[in-house]
């Protein structure tokens, strides 16, 4: 990659670009009409309601990513489980991983009820 003159380190130019890559994905998002389909589902209203409202949406969107984690998170055991007999020290932090979200998505969803 040519670096820019002054420049003495092109990871740090990689970075940048890669965090404006980011902003820019972020606002493109933001401005897309597909979130208004999230919104109806979750059934948050056009005009803030107070917290209530705010719970009413976060119990909407944690149910069911409570549901696929708790889908997914034994199969994040097995992979783990294997990486461990297979000698790789990363086995074990994938077993955290997966048990880790899967009740950070129960105590959140808790915490908001």
């Amino acid at each position: 990659m040519i670096c820019l003159v002054g420049v003495r380190d092109c990871a740090s130019v990689r970075r940048a670009l890669v965090g404006l890559i980011g902003v820019c994905a972020i606002g493109v998002a933001l401005r897309d009409p597909s979130i208004e389909i999230v919104r109806r589902a979750a059934s948050i209203p056009d005009t803030a309601a107070g917290l209530e409202g705010f719970v009413n949406a976060a119990n909407a969107l944690l149910t069911p990513a409570l549901v696929a984690m708790a889908a997914v998170a034994p199969l994040g055991c097995v992979v783990g489980a294997g990486a461990l007999m297979f000698g790789s020290r990363r086995g074990m932090v994938i077993i955290g991983a997966s048990l880790g979200t899967l009740i950070f998505l129960g105590s959140v969803k808790g915490i908001v009820a």
